[in-house]
Order: structure tokens, then sequence, then C-alpha cells
């Protein structure tokens, strides 16, 4: 694996560290502690601890609004990196929603306990399928990449407790879900589509982290066809034009492997986003790809 694959990574991380960073100290610490923090209406936090990965994690619940005038059933949407990116998804979603551009959804984003040093941590952890050793990466990355390899056991928290947690607490369409992510979180939409390609019926993953240990998902897609020639799903996934060739290249590879495959029932759109770089294009999560797999394969009535 290069440098030029690990730098990628470490710039990310840092950007997410900077996420939780005040833009400008004006006023005092106990000035904030006194104010009203910011919340998202009808919205919840609930915390689950996994028996799969002992990690507990709290679940960011976003309700449309007829949910409480209406006994109907609605979709979920699963979102990754839900402590970077839960506000944005949630209000984008609504506003698209009011415009009918995007059915009412109930969003349920995965975050993380602690700061930005945890979500660091939890992430790499979570959305990569496969280890690296700490001690193999350069010593400026390996706070960047502290831990790897756990994306089985946050496949099964998030099949065995997750799922089934919301589907009883909330009034969900039977089998309607889908899987959203970024970078990371892309790594792992394309991990859950070829292990468990039958738990949701869409896929978002965007800038998906795809150089991960050479290519190992494009090695696993291989593998997955062998036995697989059919994938009753609809996948949206995007790149940005302006991100680091190595994204693009394996992206590319990826998205023309599945083409020619040409897999029975698949629905597919890929977009190369112009003059998005890789955190420009974080809003295709809910502008591109929430809305083209809600066309491509729609909530049934």
């Amino acid at each position: 694996m290069s440098m030029k694959y690990f730098k990628t990574f470490f710039l990310s991380a840092v950007c997410f560290f900077l996420i939780s960073a005040p833009a400008a100290i004006s006023q005092t610490r106990n000035e904030f502690n006194t104010n009203a923090p910011v919340t998202l209406h009808r919205a919840e936090v609930i915390k689950i601890k996994s028996s799969s990965n002992g990690v507990t994690y709290p679940i960011n619940v976003a309700l449309p609004g007829s949910y409480f005038v209406s006994g109907k059933a609605y979709p979920v949407v699963y979102m990754l990196d839900a402590y970077s990116s839960f506000g944005m998804v949630t209000e984008m979603a609504r506003l698209l929603a009011s415009s009918r551009e995007l059915p009412e959804i109930i969003l349920v984003g995965i975050s993380s306990e602690g700061g930005s040093k945890e979500f660091v941590f939890n992430r790499s952890r979570d959305y990569t399928p496969t280890q690296i050793r700490t001690e193999k990466l350069p010593q400026e990355l390996r706070s960047a990449i502290p831990v790897s390899g756990g994306a089985e056991k946050f496949l099964k928290f998030i099949k065995e407790e997750l799922i089934p947690f919301v589907e009883t607490k909330y009034r969900t369409a039977p089998g309607d879900r889908t899987l959203a992510g970024h970078s990371l979180g892309g790594l792992f939409v394309f991990y859950s589509l070829f292990a468990q390609p039958e738990l949701f019926k869409r896929y978002v993953a965007i800038s998906p982290a795809l150089v991960w240990d050479d290519e190992w998902v494009l090695k696993n897609e291989e593998v997955f066809f062998a036995d697989h020639k059919s994938i009753n799903a609809a996948l949206y996934t995007s790149v940005g034009s302006k991100e680091e060739q190595s994204f693009i290249s394996s992206w590319k590879k990826l998205t023309a492997e599945i083409q020619r495959r040409n897999y029975s029932l698949l629905k597919l759109k890929t977009e190369t986003a112009a003059d998005e770089t890789h955190y420009t294009i974080m809003p295709q999560i809910i502008t591109h790809g929430l809305k083209s797999v809600f066309e491509m394969m729609p909530v049934e009535n």
C-alpha cells in the first residue's frame, strides 16, 4: 500500500477531528454551558450496547413530520458517520420530502460516543473489512488508523440488534431498508452489499474508500460473483473528479466490473461528480444518492 493512500486516510481523519472544534473562541466555557443546545426537531438519541462487539452506539433517529398524525409505515434509511453528518442529511431529507423529491423516511444514524478522537477510532474499526496491523503503518498515520478489521462484527450488530430494535420501536415498512455511507462508510456499504445483499433494498456509496487493503473489495466482488449472478437491489455510487487519483481509479475499476457482470435485478447508477472533492461531495449522500435509489426502486404502497 502506497504512502499516498495512507495520506488520504490521514487527511480524512484530521478533517473529522476538526468537525467538533469551535469555529471561534468568542465566549467562555461557562457562557457556552448556560446556553440551550441546538437540537433537531422530531429527533432522539437512543444508546444501544452491542453484544456483537461490546461497543455502545448512540443511535440518532429522525422521524418525518407525518409520523405523528398518521398510522402509516415508513421506509428506513440507515446512515453511517452520523457523528459528523446526521444534521445535514436529516434536514435535506425533510426538505426533499416536502417538495416530493424523496419519500418521507425514518432516518437512523449510527453515531459514536465521545469526541472526534473516539469517532476516528470507531469508524476505522467498524467500517474496514480487514485488519491492517498498526505497526505496518507509517508512524505519523498510526493515530489516524489506530485499529481496523471490525466490519463483520459491525454488520452483525446492524442485522441482529439494530434493525430488530428499530423495526420493533417504530412503524417501519417491512423490509424497506437503505444503507448509506461516505468514504470508509462507502467502503462498508460495498462490503455489506457483497456480504449480505438481501439485508437492504438500496445502497448509497459516496466516495467509497475502495483502495483499502490493496483494493480488497474488488477481490471480494470476484469471489461473490462466483456464486451470485443476481442482486435484487438499487445501488448508487459516485466519486468526485477532484479526489485523489487512487480513489477514482479503484472506484472506476469496481463499477466497471459490476457493469460487466450484468447482475440480474440490480439497478445501478454511477456518477463522477464534476469539480467535487472528497468533502464537497458529501451532500450527494442525500441530494443525488438517496434520490436516485428511491427513483430506481420506489417505495411499495
